[in-house]
């Protein structure tokens, strides 16, 4: 045993690592497998192509019919039209960044943060404040989280943003009345 890192054995680590520098065989498909026919996808040698017809493989199932995504409705569409321009309204004014919009019950409605973490804090402050007024969080150095839960006619959202500096309150007020307007029906 080495007594810098007692959990090492040497002998160990050396017959561990002589066995990934052995060369490995290269595997070998046979080309006469009846689930590697030339139908198969994964590849296209000559000898895949050229296999005996005369054999009754079996023949690959049909891929089933992807389910199209139906359309967002108009409403939707208008409404996640407004909450990007809300969204470029917030960058240009505020230097916002990771916008993201939560409803009442936690899930998202928008996103562009990508950060679940900033979504728990998010849901946890606000329910901690029972909603009353703004928070904000230094999350790292220029990097302050705003959440500002919201009263829409839809129901509660909350809005979370990453600003350099801390909003002063009438600032808050202003996002606060323009998320209204954006999340409000048109």
């Amino acid at each position: 045993m080495d007594p810098v890192n007692p959990w090492l054995d040497p002998a160990e680590v050396r017959r561990l690592a002589e066995q990934l520098l052995r060369p490995v065989a290269t595997a070998r498909l046979d080309s006469a497998d009846p689930w590697f026919d030339s139908s198969f996808v994964g590849f296209t040698s000559k000898d895949a192509v050229a296999t005996d017809t005369t054999k009754s493989e079996p023949a690959a199932p049909e891929p089933s019919p992807v389910p199209e995504i139906p359309p967002a409705s108009p409403s939707l569409t208008r409404l996640l039209q407004r909450i990007y321009i809300f969204r470029d309204w917030l960058v240009k004014n505020f230097q916002a960044e990771e916008i993201f919009i939560l409803d009442c019950e936690g899930k998202v409605i928008f996103d562009e943060s990508g950060h679940g973490r900033h979504h728990f804090m998010g849901r946890n402050l606000t329910s901690a404040s029972h909603g009353s007024g703004y928070i904000h969080v230094k999350i790292g150095p220029g990097a302050i989280l705003e959440v500002i839960p919201c009263e829409t006619p839809y129901g509660r959202i909350v809005l979370g943003a990453l600003v350099p500096d801390a909003l002063p309150p009438d600032y808050i007020r202003t996002i606060t009345e323009i998320l209204i307007q954006t999340a409000s029906p048109a």
